[in-house]
């Protein structure tokens, strides 16, 4: 007779090797830890909406500020596929920031945390629900924090048309809660509240252009959007002006070179992935932005 024992067990077809992008959140569920390194230039309105600084001469740094020549920033990702279909994650970011009026500084960013929840999967296709958190960890006086909570629904896709092509998506809407407002026009009007709701949309490719026995490099494209729905900005002269329907586009491209397992007891190696590199660049589309050019560098191992 058949006993459960004996039957075979259903292993997930998509791995956290086969998601190829460098900018766009990934679907897949999976044991991992990720370090990411970024450098990023020229940002202006560098306070929009609060969405990655808090509003500067309130609760933010001291100055109002013309924009920010450049910022470094180190993040700790760690993922833990805890469930079947749900994992838990966490990132530690340090950031390192060159304002053009305050003063350069560096430290702890806000700290995120969240939750994937697989919706679909087969064995080209995954669909996954994403919670987000922000947390503000960071000084935002410093103007390493945004200064309050803010959470980020998102769904998120992957989908292999062919063995060598992968093709993910994102769609998330952030919103916070809390945050600072603005002093009033004139001062006699009512204080309008500065932090804003913004969604973010992403669309990314890869293609396995060099298939080897230990090593796989695939080039990869992405583009990644930002729509302000509420919110101010504030400049230099201490304007504080809206930033609804503020549209932010940037292009990716870049190259994930992935070292395959070691071979095991005679056998060939693995056709997995556990370790990989992610190589990128990034420039803004639009005349809004939050940088103009980016380079990211990221070592990602699964376990």
């Amino acid at each position: 007779m058949w006993s459960l024992a004996a039957l075979p067990t259903t292993q997930a077809q998509i791995v956290v090797g086969d998601s190829g992008v460098g900018y766009i959140d990934s679907a897949v569920l999976g044991n991992q830890i990720r370090f990411r390194f970024d450098a990023a230039y020229s940002s202006r309105f560098a306070d929009r909406a609060e969405f990655v600084y808090a509003q500067y001469g309130v609760a933010g740094a001291p100055e109002l500020e013309r924009g920010i020549d450049n910022h470094q920033e180190l993040a700790t990702y760690l993922e833990w596929h805890r469930w079947e279909n749900v994992s838990l994650f966490a990132e530690l970011p340090i950031r390192w920031i060159d304002p053009v009026v305050n003063a350069n500084t560096g430290g702890l960013y806000d700290i995120q945390a969240g939750v994937k929840a697989s919706l679909l999967e087969s064995e080209t296709s995954l669909f996954t629900a994403q919670l987000r958190g922000y947390f503000p960890t960071g000084d935002a006086s410093k103007s390493l924090s945004t200064d309050h909570v803010s959470l980020e629904p998102g769904l998120l896709s992957l989908f292999r048309p062919s063995c060598n092509v992968t093709v993910e998506s994102e769609l998330r809407y952030w919103i916070p809660i809390g945050g600072s407002t603005a002093p009033p026009v004139g001062g006699t009007g009512e204080r309008r509240e500065f932090t804003g709701e913004v969604l973010r949309y992403g669309l990314g490719a890869s293609y396995k252009a060099l298939e080897g026995s230990r090593l796989d490099v695939s080039p990869v494209a992405e583009v990644v959007g930002w729509h302000v729905f509420s919110g101010l900005r504030s400049d230099s002269t201490g304007q504080r002006n809206s930033a609804v329907n503020d549209a932010i586009v940037n292009f990716k491209v870049g190259a994930r070179f992935s070292i395959k397992s070691n071979p095991c007891c005679g056998r060939s190696p693995t056709s997995q992935s556990p370790t990989s590199l992610y190589v990128g660049y990034g420039t803004v589309l639009t005349d809004s932005n939050w940088y103009s050019d980016i380079v990211r560098f990221e070592l990602r191992r699964s376990f």
